[in-house]
């Protein structure tokens, strides 16, 4: 071996030694002298990228993981590792794009394999995702008595990650399993604790809240109590203890709540901001949308009968479940040069009235590829895209609007009773009952509002008409989005494929209406939030 060759060698043994030790700086100075020898060298530029995400770069660590990939494009591991910092950059087709590649490549290193697992399942390809978990934990089992270099921290999200997917596919017994795993690996995975616990109706010869009244005294974060909290309300709720459920919810929040300092008048400020900014004005002007009825977007408060709907409308011949997509306020911002990291932001819906509508639509529907474009429809299911409708009306006037709408104490108790993902903005009101009840007004009369500005384009479905008397609704449903009659539409809770929401449990079990009027059980202590929406004229004396 040449002298270069030798000190590349030694140089790259110390960052690889550097990077287990979690020591950033000195692997970032070994491959700085790797690259002055050889500016070719793959690895080099893989763990600056490495180092580069570690701190917090987000656009160089991608500029740099491109480098690499370019260098050695057959290194999985390289662009799982890019397909990681894309998503992160709010560049999901993109993060697809490399997701496929590192899939084509079949890498064999567990780590690469886990995070191709993660990114598959969020841009959607969860029967993807779920193969490459799978293919994880068997690597992992089959080493003598779990020996491995790997921490149990790792092992403990493998498994959760495992569980999640199987959740997501309908294997509820498969994926206790896989929770009480990463349990036994790591004992305050506190949010293992809570996922378990939605997996199934609790009775009082089975459940888990001896183990998990134990854990409350170990929580060490805002985000730890929230999901010890919340599993142990579920499951006094099961068992039919309401008072002590709703306690343990407040306990669960409070935390949280004051981390994240949520504020009500800001809410209000976004919604006020939108309904002027849209007003009759911003419809009479001569704009003029893409011409394609693909897309059906169904919207509404979470926890409202979304899922449920996209089920059913998806077992249809001509209509594919895409999910929750950013991509319409994604590319909203990017219309708009936008650099604000928030979708949703008042700013952006200000500067958007200037957009190319026509443009818009053909950008969104092109960034919804490949998955979309195999059938005649695909559905659109961000329930927060309600907010953008004035802008969808204009850039896809063909596109079907499907509203969800439940009884308001009901919406507002499902809410509170959720735990969406942490550190998202626009859901943090639910960590407050009377936030979510004026957050629901705000909702309520944005509707409205679409409604007036763009009558007959929106149509309201009613969660507690679905689920009471579906077929009639169904079809008053797939008449609106101009489909045939298909019988498989009722049947939906027994077709193939993942359900990533948190109503994944609830819509295997088909139509139920257990759910309706939910908030009477909790009798007096909902009373607050009842007079709120009363005050407000939603319900009357």
């Amino acid at each position: 071996m040449n002298p270069e060759k030798q000190q590349i060698a030694t140089l790259h043994d110390a960052a690889r030694k550097a990077m287990a030790a979690g020591q950033l700086r000195a692997v970032h100075e070994h491959c700085l002298a790797i690259l002055q020898i050889d500016p070719t060298f793959a690895d080099a530029w893989f763990l600056c990228g490495v180092v580069a995400a570690h701190n917090g770069s987000l656009s160089k660590s991608i500029e740099i993981f491109e480098k690499a990939t370019a260098l050695a494009p057959d290194n999985p591991e390289y662009h799982a590792e890019l397909g990681k910092q894309l998503l992160a950059d709010q560049q999901p087709e993109r993060a697809l794009q490399e997701a496929t590649k590192t899939l084509h490549l079949s890498p064999s290193q567990l780590t690469t394999i886990n995070t191709l697992g993660s990114l598959l399942s969020h841009v959607g390809e969860h029967e993807k995702a779920l193969g490459c978990f799978q293919r994880a934990v068997r690597s992992l089992q089959r080493r003598s008595n779990g020996d491995t270099s790997l921490s149990s921290k790792w092992q403990a999200d493998l498994y959760f990650n495992y569980a999640a997917s199987l959740q997501f596919a309908g294997c509820f017994k498969e994926a206790a399993t896989a929770y009480e795993q990463s349990i036994s690996i790591l004992p305050l995975f506190f949010k293992a604790h809570s996922a378990l616990s939605t997996l199934r109706q609790q009775t009082e010869d089975d459940n888990h809240l001896s183990r998990l009244d134990g854990l409350r005294e170990k929580v060490v974060s805002p985000r730890d109590q929230l999901h010890i909290g919340h599993a142990i309300a579920k499951e006094q709720e099961d068992l039919g203890r309401f008072e002590e459920a709703f306690d343990s919810l407040v306990w669960a929040k409070q935390a949280q709540a004051h981390a994240v300092n949520y504020s009500r008048e800001k809410s209000d400020r976004l919604f006020t901001g939108i309904r002027d900014l849209f007003s009759a004005g911003a419809f009479t002007s001569a704009k003029k949308g893409h011409d394609t009825n693909e897309p059906i977007f169904i919207v509404g408060m979470p926890r409202t009968g979304t899922t449920l709907t996209e089920q059913v409308l998806s077992s249809h011949s001509q209509v594919f479940a895409a999910g929750e997509l950013p991509l319409f306020p994604l590319q909203v911002k990017r219309s708009i040069a936008s650099t604000v990291t928030d979708l949703f932001d008042l700013e952006t819906f200000a500067a958007s009235l200037a957009t190319n509508s026509a443009d818009l639509g053909v950008h969104y529907i092109e960034s919804t590829r490949p998955r979309t474009g195999h059938t005649a429809h695909f559905i659109d299911k961000l329930p927060l895209n309600f907010l953008f409708l004035g802008l969808i009306g204009q850039a896809l006037p063909k596109a079907k609007i499907i509203c969800l709408r439940r009884d308001p104490m009901d919406t507002c108790l499902s809410n509170y009773r959720q735990i969406f993902a942490a550190n998202f903005l626009h859901y943090q009101y639910n960590l407050n009952l009377l936030d979510c009840g004026q957050y629901y007004l705000q909702f309520d009369r944005t509707m409205r509002h679409w409604h007036q500005m763009m009558p007959g384009r929106i149509f309201d479905l009613h969660y507690e008409s679905l689920v009471k008397n579906p077929a009639p609704v169904v079809r008053d449903l797939l008449n609106y989005c101009e489909l045939p009659w298909e019988e498989q539409c009722l049947s939906f809770h027994s077709k193939e494929g993942s359900v990533a929401t948190p109503s994944a449990v609830q819509v295997r079990q088909g139509m139920y209406a257990t759910s309706v009027d939910r908030w009477r059980r909790y009798g007096d202590q909902l009373q607050p939030l009842y007079e709120l929406l009363q005050s407000a004229g939603i319900y009357r004396s």
